[in-house]
């Protein structure tokens, strides 16, 4: 394993991040709504949300996309939102903005509930994606930390092929 991105480094991109947010949200009384996307995204949402110093709701999405009999893009969501998004500012926060499949069915999703607008969060994002979001016309903001090539990555929320090594500190590329 090779050491890509140590905490001190990760907690240094994570409250940039949250700074910027928070920036953003300054005087603005409009109700946002932190939608963490499950597995993945649970360490640096959780480190994120620490960071943001505004009045906000949270909530939790779990997400599979398919490569196998269904196209890769179509999704299965096996938990849904518990708060009503409608009329609120959204953030979707995850690990990894990997090819953008499942960002893009999950925002194209989300916006049949109606929010006032969408924005993307992630902690790395690949430098090759087959999705790249529009703005404003499909994400009104697009965050993220670390840029990547295609090395396989994991820690801090991403998982070998087994679903382990989340739970590590650091992010590694195996």
């Amino acid at each position: 394993m090779k050491e890509l991105f140590n905490p001190r480094v990760i907690d240094f991109e994570t409250k940039i991040i949250a700074k910027q947010i928070t920036d953003h949200h300054r005087d603005d009384k409009s109700p946002i709504v932190f939608i963490c996307l499950l597995n993945g995204g649970f360490m640096f949402f959780s480190d994120l949300v620490k960071n943001c110093n505004f009045d906000f709701e949270c909530d939790f999405m779990r997400v599979k996309s398919y490569i196998g009999k269904k196209k890769q893009g179509d999704i299965e969501i096996t938990k849904d939102l518990e708060v009503s998004i409608k009329g609120k500012t959204v953030y979707i926060i995850d690990d990894i903005f990997d090819s953008g499949n499942t960002m893009k069915a999950v925002v194209e999703y989300l916006r049949l509930k109606h929010p006032s607008n969408i924005n993307l969060v992630t902690l790395a994002k690949r430098k090759k994606n087959k999705w790249i979001p529009k703005q404003p016309e499909e994400v009104d903001t697009f965050r993220y930390g670390f840029e990547l090539d295609d090395e396989w990555v994991i820690g801090y929320g991403m998982d070998n092929d087994n679903g382990h090594c989340r739970n590590y500190k650091t992010i590694y590329e195996i």
